[in-house]
């Protein structure tokens, strides 16, 4: 009886323990189906899906708006959101501006007169300076957006195109095939001194979950599974070059984290200094104030 109650109670000590880790491991905003959405997106805050920002679109796509107003994702953002909400592939839509290469602002510093209006229209505060002050762009928190161009008055920021030497996996080449598709003999299974099934791989080397799913990082090369496959498949040099798009998809998702965080620090700013600003004394208040102390003082 004892012995019964104590497994009972560890039991429950267990599963409050393993809900309280999953509570911090996972939010419960991680779980809401805009949440998910959001999280796919470039998070560049650019604003030409004609949305105030990657979360107001984010939300208008859970509601039934289309996938296919975001130009800095382009067409692997289109089918990202097409493959896990079960809607058809649209090519971009035509009232956007379409897929450009990577860019970054570069303020032309003697021209600047120190404004800070394009401070303002940043949404990650990639641009510092102060009134009056040259101001110049943080290229690494730059997204690209545009928005600092049209509230400059003397035009004197520019948008330079970078060359994309990390991003999303559509910029990278698809892996090696070979002419002959894998028979599923299962032959290189027993050969990988890693344990891993490389007839797996290659099958689902299409799968954005490959990685985890299969331990592609796991793969150290050795190049058995070439010299026993039958169907003489460069399994290597094709595990190689998805690792390489693994790895950018992973960049492609950390700067776009990055980019959120500054973007929600932003927002946190500003909703703190307009609740500054609205409990600040107004001149009426002042002269009130002034008057009850004379009144005293009298």
């Amino acid at each position: 009886m004892i012995s019964a109650a104590l497994t009972l109670a560890g039991l429950s000590l267990l599963g409050m323990l393993l809900l309280i880790w999953a509570a911090n491991r996972y939010p419960e905003d991680q779980e809401t189906l805009p949440a998910l959405i959001d999280q796919m997106l470039p998070q560049t805050q650019c604003a030409q899906c004609g949305y105030a920002g990657c979360r107001p679109y984010a939300e208008a796509i859970a509601q039934g708006a289309p996938i296919n107003r975001c130009p800095p994702g382009g067409e692997a953002l289109i089918k990202q959101l097409s493959d896990q909400l079960n809607r058809p592939v649209l090519p971009l839509a035509s009232d956007v501006p379409n897929t450009a290469p990577k860019q970054v602002a570069r303020i032309n510093e003697p021209a600047c007169i120190g404004c800070t209006l394009c401070i303002q229209a940043c949404p990650v505060d990639a641009i510092i300076g102060a009134q009056q002050m040259t101001h110049t762009v943080i290229a690494g928190a730059c997204t690209g957006c545009e928005l600092c161009l049209p509230p400059c008055p003397v035009d004197c920021i520019d948008l330079i195109s970078l060359d994309e030497t990390v991003g999303t996996a559509s910029l990278k080449p698809a892996p090696s095939e070979s002419r002959q598709p894998c028979i599923r003999c299962g032959e290189c299974e027993p050969h990988c001194p890693k344990g891993l099934a490389p007839h797996m791989l290659f099958l689902h080397r299409s799968s954005e979950t490959v990685a985890e799913d299969w331990g592609l990082n796991d793969c150290i090369e050795c190049r058995w599974c070439d010299r026993v496959c039958p169907a003489d498949l460069p399994l290597t040099q094709i595990f190689r070059d998805m690792k390489e798009i693994e790895q950018s998809r992973v960049t492609a998702k950390n700067e776009a984290n990055a980019l959120l965080t500054r973007f929600e620090a932003r927002e946190k700013r500003l909703s703190a200094d307009q609740s500054r600003l609205k409990t600040r004394p107004g001149p009426g208040d002042a002269n009130t104030l002034l008057t009850k102390i004379r009144v005293k003082q009298s």
